[in-house]
């Protein structure tokens, strides 16, 4: 089953203190063909080394996380320019303003992926933008 993850996820894996990190790293670790955005490898390290969480990790220790816990755990998948693009026309007529268009691009990476099941903390987010995956999206 291939299994998107999105960044609340891996980072909610990744750091011991965060709320939802046991059922996270556990929904990661059991998944066998996981999938993220290449994006999220960015965010990771920017809410690793950023100083919003209960640890701010240096950037060698952060960098040498998300490599070890995403990109080589992970498959990972990126939209092309044409993509973004279609991307942009589609996200004032679903609502996506702001911050929403991250959680927009790593949706429009799930169905690239052909995930069958998309994890985040994100849930009503992600189904208001994507109504179509609402039976797929799940919070570990």
């Amino acid at each position: 089953m291939i299994e998107f993850f999105d960044t609340t996820v891996l980072v909610a894996a990744m750091v011991e203190d965060e709320k939802h990190h046991e059922a996270c790293a556990h929904a990661l670790e059991r998944a066998e063909d996981g999938v993220a955005s290449v994006h999220s490898l960015a965010e990771c390290y920017a809410t690793l080394t950023g100083g919003r969480l209960s640890v701010q990790l240096s950037p060698a220790d952060a960098a040498r996380l998300v490599q070890h816990n995403v990109a080589n755990r992970l498959s990972l998948v990126s939209l092309s320019a044409a993509e973004y693009a279609r991307l942009l026309d589609a996200a004032g007529p679903v609502g996506a303003r702001g911050g929403a268009i991250y959680d927009l691009l790593l949706l429009a990476c799930a169905r690239k992926a052909k995930a069958e099941k998309v994890h985040t903390l994100n849930r009503r987010h992600f189904m208001a933008l994507a109504p179509d995956l609402t039976e797929k999206i799940v919070t570990p």
